[in-house]
């Protein structure tokens, strides 16, 4: 493995907060010739991100639901391995707030990078992407697609944890029975339907989701959820 790539997965495993996680993620991504990194979980139309772009840029990506038509987002949910790209190619083949997009996107340091996308659970998709203002990156050492979707993983689960150390005393803890009724409730499936996909039976399913709600103080399961993933526990 790459020594730049094995220093960042070691790094991500012990660091203690986000902030050690975003400056070694920053350190990376110089190292390969990038200027700035982006973490992103898209499910459905929900997205989470974690990334050292412009505070200006994230506000009209998220105001704009940049997620929806973005490039770099749909490519990744499409080819589920490390590719390249340039933003020169996106208003060849878009529609007028495609290029808008595009242009917003150089205006504020992004033209082109690299992604590596993985898909999650539960029908999400995981994507790390680094970036550069300039029109193309040569670097003399080339992520390896196989190595890389370690260094999204050891992204992914450690800003899990550190989240559910930081909003979680051990009595709110759920458990994995618990949390996966919950997660497909998420979802919008029903309790019978959640047992057929977990392979128990709805009495069960409602008597994990009740204790759930027990711990998290939730009235109602809507209440439930809302709570679960603020506090990052989907």
């Amino acid at each position: 493995m790459d020594a730049d790539l094995r220093s960042l997965i070691d790094m991500l495993e012990i660091a203690p907060d986000e902030q050690t996680i975003k400056s070694a993620l920053r350190n990376f991504a110089r190292a390969c010739g990038y200027d700035r990194f982006a973490y992103l979980q898209t499910e459905a139309l929900e997205i989470t991100t974690f990334n050292s772009y412009p505070e200006a840029w994230q506000n009209i990506y998220l105001r704009g639901h940049y997620s929806r038509i973005d490039p770099v987002v749909t490519e990744a949910k499409r080819k589920r391995d490390l590719f390249f790209w340039t933003a020169d190619d996106w208003p060849m083949r878009g529609s007028s707030l495609l290029r808008r997009f595009r242009d917003e996107a150089v205006n504020h340091g992004i033209r082109c990078g690299v992604t590596i996308p993985v898909e999650g659970s539960f029908g999400s998709t995981m994507m790390l992407t680094f970036a550069s203002a300039e029109r193309n990156i040569n670097t003399s050492t080339p992520l390896d697609s196989k190595e890389a979707l370690q260094a999204v993983l050891a992204v992914h689960y450690r800003l899990k944890s550190i989240a559910a150390a930081t909003a979680m005393t051990p009595k709110r803890t759920l458990s994995p029975r618990e949390t996966r009724c919950l997660m497909w409730t998420a979802k919008g499936k029903s309790a019978a339907e959640t047992a057929m996909l977990s392979g128990i039976n709805p009495r069960t399913v409602q008597h994990y989701l009740d204790n759930a709600r027990q711990k998290l103080n939730a009235k109602t399961l809507p209440q439930l959820v809302a709570i679960a993933k603020d506090r990052g526990l989907l």
